[in-house]
């Protein structure tokens, strides 16, 4: 049963965590050599240095145009994107050992399903996050390659990102090597969220799947005809106390791998949308830009789902974990006695709080309200923004 949890429980997590190490993010194992350490350190250094470079040349290119709105608006949508890479890279980094203990937490055998009706809750939930992780990363893919086309479409005669550039594009190499530059750069970072996003709705549909077993558990505790009925129930209901602890300590450390790249992610996407918004507005198919005008589409549809993932899953988990009162009050309690009655009323008053994953301001949570505020915000602003320029 524990192989069976462990090769299950795999495909939540594996290749994504594999990419974070490749990336030097996430922590080694305990029994690594010191020369796979200094490649790890090694990794990550060198897409840090990526990472800053490209930043670094974003704002050049940002002071240089801030006299233009919609040069300093194509500048600042990929400018959002990768300060928000940027801090997912810094978070796992910093937090790598406290990570790692989420991935233990979901390979121990406590949370290895008990019945058929939870293997098939497990497997639902393994077919969810493969099916997610592979249309996000096809779409993230084909959203980079397409950035990287356009350039063909124009006569070479632009770079893909719009960065400051270092030397003249009219030169073939110079062109050729800046070209290459903003491939591998848009590439790697494309990739980390790729492995973020598709991560965090893992862990957080793992997180559900939990749940949903445990309201399973509860909802078969059956009813006591016997003395010996009421002691298997007292010593379940001990079990499933103990369960919930476990649960709640398997949604902190969840809530520690998305809190605050999640929040930075939600507050740049109002960036990115505002300013796609403001180019798609501009752009004139008439004028042969269509293509161009796919790729911000595109480019916006992804980015919108990068924000919806995270929000529905947690939604998700909070709706299951507001319904677990439900669950004991279907467990034919009646016919238990009186002790065992009054452990479900203060097992439901503790169970009243639905689990909520909350971002860094406290008072707003991930969730599907706070999705539609983020499109609502980025309109009202690309709206503003609109009657204000013309």
């Amino acid at each position: 049963m524990n192989q069976q949890h462990l090769k299950v429980t795999g495909h939540f997590y594996k290749y994504q965590v594999w990419y974070f190490q490749i990336l030097g993010i996430w922590k080694l194992p305990d029994g690594a050599t010191g020369q796979q350490r200094r490649w790890h350190q090694l990794r990550f250094c060198s897409i840090f240095a990526i990472l800053s470079g490209m930043l670094l040349l974003f704002a050049m290119e940002l002071a240089g145009s801030i006299a233009h709105l919609r040069e300093i608006l194509k500048v600042f949508y990929m400018f959002a994107t990768e300060i928000s890479c940027m801090t997912k890279l810094m978070h796992l980094k910093l937090k790598s050992r406290k990570l790692a203990g989420l991935v233990t937490m979901i390979k121990s055998s406590s949370f290895s399903t008990k019945s058929e009706q939870e293997e098939k809750l497990m497997e639902a939930g393994r077919v969810s996050v493969v099916n997610l992780r592979n249309l996000y990363g096809i779409s993230c893919l084909v959203t980079a390659t397409l950035i990287l086309l356009v350039p063909f479409f124009a006569g070479n005669s632009e770079l893909p990102l719009t960065m400051y550039e270092l030397c003249s594009i009219e030169g073939r190499m110079c062109y050729w090597v800046l070209f290459l530059t903003h491939a591998v750069s848009l590439m790697s970072t494309c990739c980390l969220n790729i492995a973020f996003e598709s991560v965090a709705y893992s862990v957080l549909t793992y997180l559900r799947v939990q749940v949903q077993m445990f309201a399973l558990r509860l909802e078969q505790l059956g009813p006591a005809e016997t003395p010996q009925d009421n002691q298997r129930i007292a010593r379940e209901l001990r079990e499933c106390s103990a369960h919930y602890n476990r649960i709640v300590q398997l949604k902190d450390l969840v809530e520690v791998f998305i809190k605050v790249p999640g929040s930075v992610q939600l507050m740049c996407s109002i960036l990115v949308l505002v300013s796609n918004l403001f180019d798609m507005s501009t752009i004139s198919i008439a004028n042969g830009e269509a293509i161009y005008m796919t790729k911000t589409c595109i480019y916006q549809l992804v980015m919108l789902w990068q924000i919806f993932i995270i929000c529905y899953a947690s939604n998700e988990v909070t709706i299951h974990s507001s319904r677990l009162c439900h669950s004991i009050y279907k467990s034919q309690w009646t016919s238990w006695n009186k002790e065992n009655r009054q452990m479900i009323l203060l097992m439901m008053q503790r169970l009243d709080s639905p689990l909520c994953l909350r971002t860094i301001n406290p008072t707003f949570t991930f969730s599907l309200e706070a999705f539609g505020s983020i499109v609502n915000c980025s309109y009202s602003y690309f709206a503003l923004l609109k009657r204000v320029n013309s």
